[in-house]
């Protein structure tokens, strides 16, 4: 074949260097700088793992606010009479009618939760936010 051209070995062999470092400063970009991370309890936690954290300290440690602070999100959305249990100090037990189920980044606990003497079944239902890990949407369901 007349008229052809061909690369010396050495040149793509530094053609892939190059190519290689390009992706490493990306991958460091992408880890290092420009995701805006802020720590979140949901990290390196799958979002049933993160949900028993919280309700370990809200329901076993009895520290609601505690966790409230530090696994809601500041803008989450819920209605806040709906969770007395949300505060420290409050009285609240909750027993797992069934294991947590887990979709996605949505994980729903039913359970027999008591606060201050009274008893009633509910279905809470957590979505966990994409960045920072926290819950950012909480709906209670109460059964009649």
């Amino acid at each position: 074949m007349s008229g052809s051209r061909t690369i010396s070995e050495r040149t793509l062999y530094a053609i892939s260097l190059v190519v290689a470092a390009l992706f490493l400063c990306n991958i460091y970009y992408q880890l290092h700088i420009a995701p805006n991370w802020q720590w979140g309890p949901a990290l390196d936690k799958m979002p049933k793992h993160m949900l028993t954290d919280f309700r370990a300290e809200v329901y076993e440690n009895g520290k609601g606010g505690y966790a409230a602070g530090e696994y809601i999100a500041s803008d989450a959305e819920y209605n806040k009479d709906l969770f007395p249990e949300f505060a420290d100090g409050v009285n609240a037990n909750s027993e797992l009618v069934q294991p947590l189920i887990g979709d996605g980044r949505t994980v729903v606990a039913v359970h027999k939760l008591t606060v201050n003497g009274s008893e009633q079944t509910v279905v809470d239902v957590y979505h966990i936010g994409p960045r920072g890990g926290r819950i950012d949407n909480i709906q209670r369901y109460i059964a009649q």
